[in-house]
């Protein structure tokens, strides 16, 4: 149970770091009516998405009563 509780925190943590970061790159290139950098940053957007998946998927299992076993790397600017 405490495993899933720190998946759920890691989770949160990251969605939060992804959209603080590339949502607001986005938006502002939309509100620009910026064509190519809505593009770049739609991409980038995915991109941070489908890394921060894989990198879930491959951290390793912990023992109980362990570290929150995600690591809470900084966001990647593409």
């Amino acid at each position: 149970m405490e495993r899933q509780a720190d998946l759920e925190t890691w989770a949160m943590v990251r969605a939060q770091q992804i959209i603080m970061h590339h949502g607001a790159n986005l938006v502002v290139s939309a509100q620009r009516l910026d064509h190519k950098k809505t593009t770049a940053n739609t991409y980038a957007l995915r991109a941070a998405i489908m890394n921060s998946l894989i990198e879930a998927m491959s951290a390793p299992p912990t023992k109980a009563g362990s570290e929150i076993p995600y690591p809470t790397a900084d966001v990647v600017s593409f």
